[in-house]
C-alpha cells in the first residue's frame, strides 16, 4: 500500500495547481454571483451546483497525467505496466471522492442551500438521487471511471495513428448519429442506457464494462509508448 500512497502523493504534488486552480475559479464565481446578487433580483436564476463543477478536476486529471506522469515515472525507472497500474489507482481514488463529495454535497443543497437559490445537480437530473446515497455514489464513481479511462486512453494514444482515428470517430460520432435518423435511435439508446439506466445494476454494470473496454485500450497505447 506504501507505493500506492506514494503514486497518489506524487500525482497530486503534480496535479495540485490545477486542482486548486477550479477550486479558486468556482469560489470567484459564487463570489460574483454573490455582489450581483445584491443590485439585482437573482432569486429565479438557476445554477449549476458547484460540487458537480469539480468534475472538471477528474477530466484534468486523465488528460495530464498520461502527458506528462508517464515521463517522469518512467525516467525514473519504472516500468509500463507499473506506471499504467498506478494511474489507474490514482484515478479511482479522485473518482471515489468527487463521487462521495457529490453525494453529500447534493444532501447539504436539498437541506439548506435551495432555501436560498435555485441549484441543478447532474445526479439529479441523471436520477441518480433515486438509487439513495450508496446508489448515487457507486452510478457516480462507474460513470467517473469510465470517462477517465476513456480521455487517458486517447490521450495515451497521440503518437499512434490508431489513436488519431479514435479522435476522429468519437467526434463524429454523435453529430452524425442524431443527424440520421435510423442512427438516432441507437445513439438515444446508448446514452439512455449509460446515464439514465433504471437499474443501478446495469447501469453501474454497463459503465463498468466500457470502462475496463477504455482500460484494455489504454493498456495496448500504453506497452508500445516510447515517450
Amino acid at each position: 500500500m506504501g507505493a500506492w500512497a506514494v503514486h497518489f502523493k506524487a500525482t497530486y504534488l503534480q496535479m495540485r495547481i490545477y486542482i486548486w486552480c477550479v477550486i479558486i475559479l468556482i469560489l470567484l464565481g459564487r463570489l460574483a454571483d454573490f455582489i450581483v446578487s445584491l443590485f439585482t433580483d437573482s432569486s429565479h436564476n438557476t445554477r449549476l451546483s458547484d460540487g458537480n463543477m469539480l468534475i472538471l478536476i477528474l477530466l484534468l486529471i486523465a488528460i495530464v497525467l498520461p502527458l506528462s506522469y508517464y515521463k517522469r515515472i518512467v525516467n525514473l525507472g519504472a516500468s509500463r505496466e507499473q506506471y499504467f497500474k498506478a494511474l489507474q489507482f490514482v484515478f479511482a481514488v479522485w473518482a471515489a471522492a468527487i463521487a462521495l463529495f457529490n453525494s453529500l454535497w447534493f444532501e447539504f443543497e436539498v437541506g439548506v442551500l435551495r432555501n436560498y437559490m435555485n441549484t441543478v445537480d447532474l445526479i439529479e437530473a441523471f436520477h441518480w438521487v433515486d438509487f439513495g446515497l450508496a446508489g448515487s455514489f457507486l452510478y457516480q464513481t462507474a460513470f467517473y471511471l469510465m470517462v477517465m479511462a476513456l480521455l487517458s486512453m486517447l490521450i495515451s494514444g497521440y503518437y499512434h495513428p490508431v489513436g488519431w482515428l479514435l479522435w476522429a470517430l468519437l467526434i463524429a460520432a454523435i453529430p452524425i448519429g442524431t443527424a440520421i435518423p435510423s442512427l438516432r435511435v441507437h445513439v438515444v439508446f446508448f446514452f439512455k442506457a449509460l446515464l439514465f439506466n433504471g437499474s443501478l445494476l446495469t447501469g453501474v454494470g454497463f459503465n463498468l464494462m466500457l470502462y475496463f473496454v477504455f482500460v484494455a485500450g489504454g493498456w495496448l497505447f500504453t506497452r508500445r509508448r516510447t515517450h
